[in-house]
């Protein structure tokens, strides 16, 4: 992985909730038919970038789009009906029938990581983080803070090994950042 963000989401779930992860599963492309009929193979399709279980039933499928410098597209109306399908769009449903098919489970819950500094642009920005929360729920996704994964999983992790997750936790810590910021 080369995102930050998803490392450290991967330690959140594999620390915080003690959940057996695989990350970036590639979904294959079907075979679809040509202008001349013909069927054309699948190839390489859409990543997911976790999926999950609590070893007890539970299927997790867990989607990050966190920025450092996000910037929202369009004025205030648009931007709100673009982050929803943004988010939204992580999850077809043919990856999901996919994900069922595959690991032969019935449901997965469906969890989207975002950056809660999408927001702040918005004169109202809890009001409107709220919304898009309530939004993403009546789509069956659960959408979760960055920052909450932060804050969870900061005193957890200490710098006893060497991967990068560990470390970012460490370089927080050290550059005096709290999980109460």
């Amino acid at each position: 992985m080369i995102n930050p963000a998803e490392d450290i989401v991967n330690i959140w779930l594999q620390e915080h909730y003690k959940y057996f992860i695989i990350s970036n599963l590639v979904i294959p492309k079907g075979t679809r038919l040509s202008i001349k009929g013909r069927k054309i193979g699948g190839g390489r399709g859409k990543e997911v970038d976790f999926f999950s279980t609590d070893g007890k039933g539970s299927y997790y499928w867990v989607e990050v789009s966190v920025s450092p410098n996000p910037r929202l597209p369009g004025g205030a109306t648009k931007s709100r009906d673009i982050l929803f399908e943004n988010a939204n769009k992580k999850f077809p449903k043919e990856n999901e029938k996919w994900l069922r098919n595959r690991f032969k489970i019935r449901s997965v819950e469906k969890w989207f990581v975002y950056s809660p500094k999408l927001f702040s642009f918005f004169r109202n920005g809890a009001e409107e983080e709220r919304l898009y929360k309530e939004r993403l729920k009546r789509k069956n996704i659960k959408a979760v803070s960055f920052a909450d994964v932060l804050k969870d999983v900061y005193d957890e992790l200490n710098y006893y090994g060497y991967d990068f997750p560990r470390q970012y936790i460490f370089l927080l810590k050290k550059m005096g950042y709290t999980k109460n910021e």
